[in-house]
């Protein structure tokens, strides 16, 4: 995946469900706020030691460095477990954690070892086999779909990648959909 494609998720609204009461701007708004907060020293408390290794290894994955910082240099994977702490309703974090569970557990059967312990090519390859695919709550696949979101979503809000993102428009002119008539 390229990073233009990334920023194209940003027109599709990453998160929609979890944040569908606020507009874009607020969900931009909010996401540049969670990562003040980090900044001040608030961290999630969502994910265990091996569960961020896990996220902190698909982070890289998804976005790794290039000419532009990557998803672990802006803190995604911080994001993501403050994202997960607050926001979250206890049983969509439950099943999320247990995809991510999942997820380990059928890297270790196919790869042999945990996600964050292989080379950039082994996860690059074992992510294509739950990329794009739908899967039940507590799955692999929907683990991997709604994590792949929030650590756009987190990239796209951090400070670094901010000015780069609203130097070019993504979708022009406005669009208000689904409101009260």
């Amino acid at each position: 995946m390229e990073r233009r494609e990334v920023l194209g998720f940003l027109g599709a609204a990453a998160l929609a469900p979890l944040l569908a009461p606020l507009s874009a701007e607020q969900r931009w708004t909010l996401g540049e706020s969670l990562h003040d907060r980090m900044a001040g020293g608030t961290r999630g408390r969502a994910l265990s030691r091996a569960r961020m290794a896990l996220v902190v290894a698909l982070s890289d994955t998804i976005l790794p460095k290039t000419d532009t910082p990557g998803a672990v240099e802006v803190g995604a994977p911080e994001f993501v477990d403050l994202l997960l702490a607050e926001w979250y309703p206890d049983d969509e974090r439950r099943d999320l954690v247990a995809g991510l569970d999942a997820l380990d557990a059928r890297c270790r059967s196919a790869q042999g070892a945990a996600f964050a312990e292989l080379d950039p090519a082994k996860r690059a390859a074992f992510l294509v086999t739950v990329d794009g695919r739908d899967g039940a709550k507590g799955s692999p696949e929907a683990a991997y779909a709604k994590l792949k979101d929030v650590i756009v979503f987190g990239y796209l809000t951090s400070k670094p990648i901010v000015p780069l993102v609203r130097r070019f428009p993504i979708i022009p002119g406005r669009f208000d959909g689904c409101i009260p008539v």
